[in-house]
């Protein structure tokens, strides 16, 4: 590795590297806090946070069956390189990290409105900057994540939606060119004379009944 690289050790067989900007953490989070205990705290939390992002690729590119070769961890966001994937599985990888932190955020939301952890001042003291890290840094992290720009997910994940458009656009076409057999056509044709007839019938009553009335 480079000297701006630390290796960390490997996970599951993929190495793990950590460049020096990920140290930056520790500065900004202690103009959250001004406090170095709390700081700490919330670095090593926001280091979890951009494992379990990455952790987040890796699980979805297991899934697709496609080889991981290395995890690097930056300042505010990490990269999981991988063999060759496709576009759909571009998608779904980009996506994985997000979706990681989803998860974390709705789970510390949950923590923190059914736990009373406020009351003990020994567990305010841990908690609270480990929740500020995984709900409102971990919104600002995802939408660094998300940008399109860069070595960031967005650039693959929001590749979904024109994808998506493409796919509802042949399913649109596919439905136009059914082409129905004679046997459905007939049967298409008796229903609908049938209907009518029957609406007819109902539109005689309904005028009949109405000149009696008069």
């Amino acid at each position: 590795m480079e000297e701006n690289y630390w290796q960390l050790g490997r996970w599951r067989r993929i190495p793990v590297s950590m460049h020096w900007t990920v140290l930056i953490a520790f500065a900004w989070l202690y103009l959250f806090f001004w406090d170095l205990l709390a700081t700490a705290i919330a670095s090593v939390a926001f280091f979890a946070l951009l494992v379990i992002h990455e952790l987040g690729h890796v699980a979805v590119l297991r899934w697709r069956k496609i080889p991981v070769e290395r995890i690097t961890l930056y300042g505010v966001h990490g990269e999981t390189s991988h063999a060759w994937a496709g576009p759909d599985d571009q998608i779904l990888v980009a996506w994985g990290g997000v979706f990681a932190q989803i998860a974390v955020l709705l789970l510390a939301i949950g923590f923190s409105l059914l736990v009373p952890w406020s009351s003990s001042p020994a567990a305010a003291m841990v908690l609270g900057p480990v929740l500020l890290v995984f709900t409102k840094l971990n919104v600002f992290v995802m939408i660094i994540a998300l940008l399109p720009i860069g070595p960031f997910d967005g650039r693959a994940a929001w590749a979904a939606i024109p994808r998506l458009r493409r796919a509802f656009r042949r399913w649109k076409q596919a439905r136009k060119s059914v082409k129905l057999s004679p046997e459905q056509l007939r049967e298409l044709e008796e229903r609908s004379a049938k209907e009518a007839t029957e609406l007819l019938e109902k539109l005689s009553k309904t005028t009949s009944g109405r000149r009696e009335d008069v």
